[in-house]
């Protein structure tokens, strides 16, 4: 049979179930890895075997007696078993939070197996013999602490509203959000929002600033339908018209020297005819500013978005509850709107396969 030495902080004041007495720092230990009990080496030595050998393959594991396991001066973790000094309220070895006294002065360590529940009753995070990852920590890596408000405090001002209010709003993505407002109202920095600059008014509608981005919607899909439809009824009706003119055949690749012919034709067009023929390349192009423009002022729109809502609900809310369903109501992202208004561009950039 394997044996495994172990920590002894973790058996300050448990008793040898050989000689009966209690487990000291400088003594030399080892535990039995079917059932986690307990031994001074010596003591094994002498009996030859583990004194619990009938129990165990029952799923039996050692558990000090109770009123070893109760320690009005120690805490022991929950998490991996180990001791902690009295008042603490994280464990020192994996930084498992430690369960609260309970009302007589002790701690409720009732239901804390000292050495874990793995199946050698090695403490969780240990390899079967007892050696610790590195780092200290179980599995070998401190555990991640995902922040929601990215380190601003949840009092923090900004334009007048609590950061922890704001956030009720942003409810997606605080961790972005929060910074970007807190850095522009208290450093004016501004920071360009790409995903604003890439959906455009879709991206106000699925932040619920619906009028700005209905009307910007509206003015990004008539922009792209009228350069469809001017494309399809009169710049390729015009441009075929030229070609065919000149001899030139619409199947084949113009030469260089044919584009120059063809657009010598263009330009001997009447101004307005001229301006239809090139407006359709223009159009994207306006496009791209309005996106542009959106990127670089989504960031302070949504900020005055969500402290006006804030303000607002702490005006007419008379309770908590009622302010809750409020932020539900009123903050977060609308996927619906999202998926309508992506629908929309979808249909008009391809609308002129139906004007054809």
């Amino acid at each position: 049979m394997i044996w495994e030495d172990i920590n002894m902080t973790d058996l300050s004041g448990t008793k040898c179930p050989v000689c009966g007495k209690p487990f000291l720092p400088k003594d030399d230990i080892v535990v039995c890895p079917e059932c986690g009990a307990p031994y001074h080496r010596a003591c094994y030595q002498k009996v030859g075997h583990c004194l619990f050998e009938d129990k165990h393959g029952s799923g039996w594991s050692w558990e000090p007696p109770q009123d070893q396991q109760t320690d009005g001066e120690a805490l022991r973790c929950p998490h991996c078993g180990h001791s902690n000094a009295a008042g603490a309220l994280f464990c020192e070895h994996c930084g498992t939070p430690l369960p609260r006294a309970v009302e007589n002065g002790g701690t409720d360590n009732s239901a804390v197996p000292p050495y874990g529940q793995g199946p050698t009753g090695q403490r969780p995070g240990q390899t079967p013999y007892g050696q610790t990852p590195p780092n200290g920590w179980p599995y070998g890596q401190m555990p991640f602490v995902f922040d929601p408000m990215a380190g601003v405090s949840p009092d923090e001002s900004i334009n007048g509203a609590k950061a922890g209010e704001v956030a009720k709003v942003v409810q997606s993505n605080t961790s972005y959000y929060l910074p970007v407002f807190v850095n522009a109202v208290k450093f004016h920095k501004r920071r360009f929002n790409f995903a604003a600059f890439l959906l455009g008014g879709a991206w106000m509608l699925y932040r619920k600033l619906y009028r700005l981005g209905a009307i910007l919607t509206v003015i990004v899909l008539a922009l792209e339908i009228t350069g469809q439809f001017l494309t399809a009824r009169f710049s390729n009706p015009l441009l075929l018209q030229i070609m065919n003119s000149l001899g030139f055949s619409s199947t084949t690749s113009l030469s260089m020297q044919q584009m120059y012919q063809v657009a010598g034709k263009v330009m001997q067009l009447p101004a307005g005819q001229q301006a239809l023929f090139f407006l359709p390349e223009i159009m994207p192009i306006a496009v791209l500013v309005i996106h542009i423009i959106i990127g670089c002022t989504a960031n302070k729109m949504y900020r005055k978005h969500c402290v006006g809502i804030v303000k607002e609900i702490d005006a007419s809310a008379t309770d908590e509850n009622e302010a809750m369903i409020q932020y539900q109501e009123k903050g977060g992202v609308s996927i619906v709107w999202l998926t309508i208004a992506l629908v929309c561009s979808l249909i008009a950039s391809n609308s002129i396969y139906f004007l054809m």
